[in-house]
């Protein structure tokens, strides 16, 4: 597994950017400022959370790490910075989901949510 490129990272922004401002194209106009942030942020975290998955995928979760005469295995780098950035990305989501009427809710079945299922197994 390779890292994503620009032009993979932007693709996949702009999808998850569409999906979800058809998603909350029905939200008040008063609230569509403060929905619109909460949509590019969450698309901003989709991507990292991509990469970051690529890097875990290829590298481990964890490495062998030297320093001095010293030498331990430690958590990756990666698996920090995912573990911290999936946490604000699903509290992001349920904000979004908050905006939504009774009865509706974002769709979670993408490529990225599939591929969190089947890890959890």
């Amino acid at each position: 597994m390779k890292a994503l490129t620009n032009k993979q990272k932007k693709e996949l922004k702009e999808n998850k950017l569409a999906i979800l401002n058809k998603i909350f194209e029905s939200v008040k106009e008063n609230q569509k400022a403060l929905v619109q942030g909460l949509i590019e942020q969450a698309c901003f975290m989709y991507v990292q959370l991509k990469e970051l998955n690529e890097i875990i995928e290829k590298n481990g979760a964890v490495e062998n790490f030297k320093q001095g005469k010293q030498q331990f295995t430690r958590e990756q780098p990666a698996m920090k910075t995912y573990n911290s950035m999936i946490k604000n990305y699903n509290t992001t989501i349920k904000q979004l989901s908050e905006f939504l009427p009774p009865g509706n809710s974002i769709p979670l079945d993408d490529e990225f949510e599939r591929y969190k299922r089947a890890r959890n197994k």
